[in-house]
């Protein structure tokens, strides 16, 4: 036997994600349920612990021989459940985790995400979560169940042979994961660092239990004050709902849409006094860092040792490790000058002198955090952090030479980034020294967004969007920036418009932009532009519908189809010498919008013939022909090309189309003109096709995209043969820089917000660029001079940028 495959279901009435593993499994009720398993890949055994079954004698070996390989999806819980189980600590030398081997390579951390990812050929069963809280958790005592806490195989037989059938699947499906992963293993050097961090988690670290517990009852204590202070100022029956306090702030003649840390710090320099006292109780109430006292208490095993704080791997695009539970890595900071007599106070349950000593005890309590770590009698705990770790790192990946010489001789990076920002020299408190916090905020500066626009040339997709284009701002046409490709993001889909979650977007009632993600939650209204028939402009028309449609009659059937798209009537290609008065009011932006039939002032408007002449003959030299992908193909003799662009149409919704990727153009003597006998385009199926040099326009576009009402490129362009992929999971996403002094565009019919130059402008707004005293006229030509300083990190950004895009798409390895 080389390798043993694990899967164990446990009962405990511990709650394991408040608790972890460790506290779990300590419970006196902890009992494992079900034992499946399967040696070196064969069949997969299950072991019913529950009914009497026990695990075979060869199987418990090989459990406690460290010879053999133990492999199991989130392998710490198998662990530590077995150690308790045998009464024996099994170290974790001898164990495999195929999570962390899912998270070494970007992969999801749960069994049934990383199936799906990987193609496995077994899939986890749906009802395994039902069946879990069933069986493994306490259940709510009931007339029903006869008042019992806990549901046993025999109150119900066929769920129980379910729960069977569902560890036995997680098992094969943990296996099936394993064979997908086996072309990429992860380095020995790596596994070796998986046993030191389960060998951390193991040791766990002491608290002061006394402290927290005291630290507990005293923030309990406090809270009761404050909300009964917050009562008696709001007279509200629940203070603390952020509906309610809202709802009275605006009463008061104070608004906000949030009441987040920032908004109330902001709220705090404006507010009369007696409202000021009602944002500083909120405040105090909403800090949330005292919880963590209460997490240690969950998270602490019978020995006092908190365990289980850390996940490998826990960030998996990256490979750092994770806080857990009390989350360690995000410690507040301790300033307090007294902080031994503070400690004094709290773990005494002197709470009354803490209140005489201290302005506020939510403030005393959190600075106490850090104290309630004991360390082992002799030792201390060092707090260590890596100087400026982000800018040095970047800097020798990128060779920014200039930079490293400053970190090696201990100069101040930011004063060298706004010296070589501004060509001037910059000393901290000397000269040009103001010039020291714009090449801070420099310095912290990261990326951002999303999505799809409506243009002054109809609607166009937003990789198509160039600086030509005219952005819809809801107020006007304004100039951008130009688009940048965001990669390819999760998105959702709400009110027409997908994007990403964080993406800002406008909605009823809101005076600033929320995020996409928080307006699909909340159900919230959209902004809407250009919908229908209604006006694009956020004002009144000074003409109605059914004036316009009868003056402007004429101009749906003109005798020359100027660039006409098909499937929609949106957008028209206009002649210099014939200016068409309020298009974007008159016409809609919105997709297949046939204009004849329309309702119009709420009743149905007639249909109207067309005045304009017909085209009799269609067909000729340069004639466009549409093909759709098929397996199902044959060869094409093709002559040489001659460039051509009909301009004419031959009916509404029928049209010339330029070449495009789904749809190719060929012009051969072997096509004579003839009758049109029928009104749609001839189609071929192919799915590999060798274009010409000649008559190609480099332009993508899907032959059936519906969106397009614009005409585009007459540039040839050669493409080599290659086979078309079409993949629905995943999805590019873009977003367009500095629309407008708004920063806003219309996209799907929806007012949305843009992300700055690159995010960058944003982000140093939220890192409180802004409250540092730079203005907002400053931030964008800042990102612009960090960016001109610093060529080579910009380029090892588009390098990787560029490395990543080919890896997934070609599924090839690259370099940067």
């Amino acid at each position: 036997m080389r390798t043993l495959s694990i899967d164990i279901e446990t009962y405990s009435s511990v709650d394991l994600a408040k608790s972890g593993v460790y506290r779990y499994a300590e419970a006196p009720d902890f009992e494992i349920l079900l034992f499946g398993y399967s040696v070196d890949a064969g069949p997969v055994q299950v072991v019913d612990f529950a009914c009497g079954e026990k695990i075979p004698k060869e199987i418990q070996q090989a459990i406690l021989d460290n010879n053999v390989t133990k492999w199991a999806f989130n392998a710490q819980f198998e662990r530590i459940c077995l150690s308790k189980h045998f009464g024996i600590h099994l170290e974790p030398d001898s164990w495999r985790c195929t999570m962390v081997w899912s998270a070494y390579l970007g992969l999801p951390l749960s069994l049934e995400g990383a199936a799906i990812v990987t193609g496995a050929d077994k899939k986890k069963l749906t009802e395994g979560k039902e069946l879990i809280r069933y069986f493994s958790v306490p259940c709510k005592p009931t007339g029903a169940n006869g008042g019992r806490t806990r549901n046993l195989p025999e109150h119900a037989p066929e769920k129980w042979n379910s729960f069977k059938e569902y560890n036995l699947r997680d098992v094969e499906v943990e296996l099936s994961i394993q064979a997908k992963l086996q072309k990429f293993p992860m380095p020995e050097e790596e596994w070796k660092n998986y046993i030191l961090d389960q060998q951390i988690n193991d040791r766990g670290i002491q608290l002061d239990l006394e402290l927290v517990r005291q630290a507990i009852q005293c923030d309990e204590q406090t809270r009761e004050e404050l909300t009964s202070r917050l009562k008696e100022l709001t007279e509200l029956e629940n203070p603390n709902s952020v509906v309610q306090m809202k709802s009275w702030l605006s009463e008061n003649g104070l608004e906000t849409d949030s009441l987040d840390k920032a908004s109330v710090k902001a709220l705090l320099k404006e507010a009369p006094e007696h409202l000021s006292e009602v944002l500083e109780l909120r405040q105090l109430l909403a800090k949330s860092s005292v919880k963590k006292y209460t997490a240690m208490e969950n998270a602490v095993c019978t020995d006092g040792r908190a365990r289980g704080l850390l996940q490998f791997y826990g960030a998996n695009r990256t490979g750092r490790f994770a806080g857990r539970l009390i989350q360690v890595q995000n410690l507040p900071q301790n300033h307090l000058s007294d902080l031994e007599q503070a400690r004094r106070l709290v773990r005494g349950g002197h709470f009354d002198a803490l209140e005489i000593l201290y302005d506020s005890i939510p403030g005393v309590l959190s600075e106490l955090i850090r104290t309630a770590f004991v360390p082992k009698k002799g030792y201390k705990f060092i707090v260590a952090d890596f100087s400026a770790i982000e800018a040095r790192v970047i800097a020798w990946l990128a060779g920014e030479t200039w930079r490293n010489e400053v970190f090696a001789n201990g100069g101040d990076i930011y004063c060298a980034s706004a010296s070589q920002m501004f060509n001037v020299p910059v000393e901290k408190n000397g000269v040009n020294g103001h010039l020291r916090q714009k090449g801070k905020q420099a310095e912290l500066a990261c990326i951002a967004h999303n999505s799809l626009v409506l243009t002054d040339k109809g609607l166009v997709p937003i990789q198509d969007i160039t600086t030509k284009h005219k952005l819809w701002d809801g107020e006007d046409w304004v100039k951008h920036d130009g688009v940048i490709s965001k990669g390819e993001k999760e998105v959702i889909t709400y009110g027409g418009l997908t994007a990403t979650k964080d993406h800002l977007v406008w909605v009823k009632g809101k005076s600033r932009p929320i995020q996409f993600g928080e307006a699909a939650t909340c159900k919230a209204h959209l902004i809407q532009t250009g919908n229908g028939r209604r006006a694009i402009r956020l004002g009144e028309n000074n003409k109605c519908t059914e004036k316009m449609e009868c003056k402007d009659e004429s101009l749906l059937c003109p005798n020359t189809m100027h660039r006409l798209s098909q499937y929609t009537v949106a957008k028209f290609k206009q002649l210099k010498i014939w200016k068409i008065k309020r298009l974007p009011e008159m016409l809609s932006t919105k997709e297949d919008t046939f204009v004849a039939t329309e309702k119009t002032c709420c009743r149905k408007a007639a249909l109207r013939e067309s005045k304009g002449k017909e085209l009799p003959f269609i067909w000729g030299k340069g004639y466009k022909i549409q093909f759709s992908l098929s397996s199902q193909c044959g060869d094409m003799d093709i002559e040489k090309c001659r460039k051509c662009t009909p301009r004419f149409r031959d009916g509404q919704d029928r049209q010339r189309r330029k070449l495009r990727k789904g749809q190719y153009s060929f012009c051969s003597k072997k096509y004579k003109s003839s009758q049109q006998k029928n009104i749609s385009n001839p189609r071929f199926q192919t799915r590999k096709l060798a274009l010409c040099k000649k008559c190609c326009y480099k332009d993508d576009i899907q032959w059936h995209d519906k969106r397009r009402n614009y005409s585009i490129s007459r540039n040839g362009s050669y493409r080599t043969e290659k086979e078309l992929e079409i993949n629905p999971s995943k999805v590019r996403v873009y977003d367009i820089l500095n629309a407008g002094k708004n920063h806003r565009f219309t996209v799907s019919n929806v007012l949305v917000h843009n992300c700055g130059y690159g995010g960058s402008v944003g982000a140093l707004k939220a890192m409180g660029a802004l409250d540092m005293g730079l203005t907002e006229e400053e931030l964008k030509p800042l990102v612009y001079a960090w960016r001109n300083a610093n060529p080579n990190i910009v380029r090892l950004w588009w390098d990787v940028d560029r490395a990543v895009k080919e890896a997934v798409t070609e599924r090839c390895r690259t370099e940067t």
